[in-house]
């Protein structure tokens, strides 16, 4: 496919109102404001108010080996997105917007959970970016007034904002950020995700997201995508289906699949389910012919039903040769011990839509 997904090798939250507690290993990455009001605590800059702070960000990294493969498959023009699915929310408000910062230095992962106690100090924290613990921050310039540290960034970033009616999931595109990476505009030390200032420095504000981390037992671990057009589209002595009366099948789906680097090629046939009566030796039901163009797929997961990979018109295409319609799809980019449906979509020139859901079903294994 030309949607190829990578995954963390480290990620932890980081917390003011805690700021020496780390979370390496916990299933949970938070992007949160909790505050609250309090005369007893520091007086916000410019402001009449008080505020105890608890503000919640995360930090989170893949390896450069990843990078390098990414950066290897892609060809052309290319986006890349970073993908992380909520678990749950809590205070939602109409519209809000996260930040997707470009860490500026290394971190530690550590071996910690929110729920240990005591709080384990072996990794980053919101006072250090390190493997040791240390009450004076380590952050290069400290990012909040209050709890000194939470993360340092560079001045390339990302967002993405969210409706009332939005999918929570972030799906925010930081092709600027991985794009330095790739230039070596700057050393990849991962993302920083938190709320806007605004919000982060408003002493009503409270909002809770809770996102599946790396170590969720679930099938929703963050991941990095690269999107690319990698379609071919030459049809040589194949017709072209111009109607619904046909069908289409993918003929080498073997059924399993090893999780590794391999690129595999499903071809996809199509023939009139109708076919015209011509005096012929051969069987005019074996005339493969090309699917339009303005073709797609997608896969699902069998159990969840989630769209793993949805149709997108630029990075889904199906391509097409002398010998048949076809796609190819990146194998590493899927879970393994996991079932996956192939789903098919075509747009005919009469304004027609044909979805295939044939059942096309395959597993990914170890």
């Amino acid at each position: 496919m030309a949607v190829y997904k990578i995954f963390p090798t480290a990620d932890t939250s980081i917390y003011s109102k805690y700021p020496a507690k780390n979370t390496g290993l916990d299933e949970i990455l938070e992007v949160s404001v909790k505050n609250t009001e309090d005369s007893t605590n520091s007086l916000i800059p410019g402001t009449g108010d008080f505020l105890t702070d608890d503000l919640r960000r995360c930090v989170i990294k893949f390896s450069n080996t990843d990078l390098a493969t990414l950066k290897s498959y892609s060809t052309g023009s290319w986006k890349s997105y970073l993908r992380l699915y909520i678990a749950d929310a809590e205070n939602i408000t109409q519209e809000y917007s996260l930040e997707i910062k470009q860490v500026f230095q290394t971190w530690q992962a550590g071996t910690g959970k929110f729920a240990d106690s005591p709080e384990t100090r072996n990794g980053a924290c919101w006072y250090t970016s390190q493997s040791y613990y240390t009450t004076a921050s380590n952050w290069v310039n400290p990012s909040y007034f209050i709890t000194q540290g939470g993360g340092s960034w560079t001045s390339v970033s990302s967002s993405q904002t969210f409706d009332l009616n939005a999918n929570k999931d972030i799906n925010a595109n930081v092709t600027n950020i991985v794009d330095s990476w790739f230039s070596s505009s700057y050393v990849n030390n991962g993302f920083l995700i938190k709320h806007t200032t605004s919000i982060e420095n408003n002493s009503g504000s409270y909002i809770t997201l809770n996102y599946f981390s790396n170590d969720t037992h679930t099938i929703y671990p963050p991941s990095l995508d690269i999107r690319w057009d990698d379609s071919s589209y030459i049809t040589g002595s194949l017709s072209i289906i111009d109607n619904s009366n046909c069908i289409i099948t993918v003929a080498n789906n073997v059924g399993t699949f090893k999780a590794d680097t391999s690129i595999y090629k499903f071809r996809v046939n199509c023939r009139d389910k109708f076919p015209t009566r011509t005096f012929t030796t051969s069987s005019v039901y074996l005339n493969n012919k090309a699917l339009p163009a303005t073709s797609y797929w997608s896969i699902q997961d069998v159990k969840t039903n989630d769209i793993v990979v949805d149709f997108d018109t630029s990075y889904t295409k199906i391509s097409c040769d002398s010998i048949s319609s076809y796609f190819n799809m990146y194998m590493s980019g899927l879970e393994p011990e996991r079932y996956y449906k192939l789903l098919i979509k075509t747009y005919l020139s009469s304004g027609e839509i044909i979805d295939v859901d044939n059942n096309l079903i395959f597993k990914i294994v170890k």
